[in-house]
Order: C-alpha cells, then structure tokens, then sequence
C-alpha cells in the first residue's frame, strides 16, 4: 500500500481493512466489520487483523481492554506513498497530468484556502 513491501501481497478484503484504518487513523476491529463491504464475520475480521499484524502491515494496541489497529506509518505518509505509486504507474509520473485529472472533473470545488495553497505550489514547482 504506502510501500513496495506492503503494496502486491494483499488480498482484497485486507486491502479495504487497510484502507479503513488508513481512512480512521486507527480503528477496532468492531469498526472495521461494520465498515466493510459484504463484511464476513467478527470472528474472520480479526483473523484478518491477526494476519496483517504479523506481516508488519498493521500494529495492534491495547487501550482500556479493547485492541485498536493503526498503520506503522502516520496516515499522512502512507497516503503520500499510495499517491506517489498511483501517479507514477496511472499518469507515466507525471504529477501535472494527475492534478488536471483531479481537477478538470466536474463537480470539483475548492475552497479559497486550498485554491491558495495549490497556487502557492504551482508557483514554487515552476522555480528552477
């Protein structure tokens, strides 16, 4: 997912577990079941987790009795990383042809704050 060592061995359903605490930060296993889609059983969701744990792609925590997942990484690089790899193998690494694919969609809107920011990013990519 956020690397290579992570990205081509996971099935589907530990993919979208992944991506569910990728999306929450960390999450139990209670809420990662009512998250997923066709969810299988509380019993095969943690045999998920238990699985993913062992691989090193999640990290398990215990907070007042209960067992909560996160990502070894912080949200923010893991994302990064997942972007980077999207770019790189949709858009021939290309970030310009990422961003006017996300931006020229209809329905995208922008608030001020974050038309300035890209402003502000366009303006210190095009310095050599």
């Amino acid at each position: 997912m956020w690397d290579d060592k992570h990205s081509n061995d996971l099935s589907r359903r530990e993919r979208q577990v992944v991506e569910i605490v990728m999306r929450r930060g960390r999450a139990s296993a209670r809420e990662i079941e009512e998250e997923l889609p066709d969810a299988p059983t509380y019993s095969a969701v943690r045999s998920i987790l238990r699985l993913l744990v062992e691989r090193e792609v999640l990290v398990k925590t215990a907070e007042e009795g209960r067992d909560w997942f996160s990502l070894p990484v912080s949200p923010k690089k893991a994302r990064a990383g997942v972007l980077a790899r999207m770019v790189d193998q949709l858009f021939d690494n290309s970030v310009g042809e990422a961003a006017l694919a996300l931006l020229g969609q209809r329905n995208v809107k922008l608030s001020a704050e974050e038309a300035e920011k890209l402003i502000q990013l366009i303006e210190e990519a095009r310095k050599p």
